[in-house]
């Protein structure tokens, strides 16, 4: 009995993956410029009071030990 079928997948098949691979190249290229056009995120304090200092708090200093 020979083989009728040369190709594992359909010419169907082949091209769903290909528009698959299409669509979620198109999806990374558009979150990788989004990305690049947003600023990094700062949590709920925002990026104006992310540069001055919280009143009362001061640097961190290591601790002094004494053995």
């Amino acid at each position: 009995m020979s083989r009728t079928r040369t190709s594992a997948f359909s010419r169907q098949e082949r091209k769903a993956a290909m528009w698959a691979l299409l669509a979620a190249a198109v999806i990374a290229a558009a979150a990788m410029m989004i990305q690049q056009l947003t600023g990094p995120s700062l949590g709920p304090w925002g990026a104006e009071q992310a540069t001055v200092s919280m009143p009362d708090v001061l640097d961190a200093q290591p601790i002094a030990s004494t053995l």
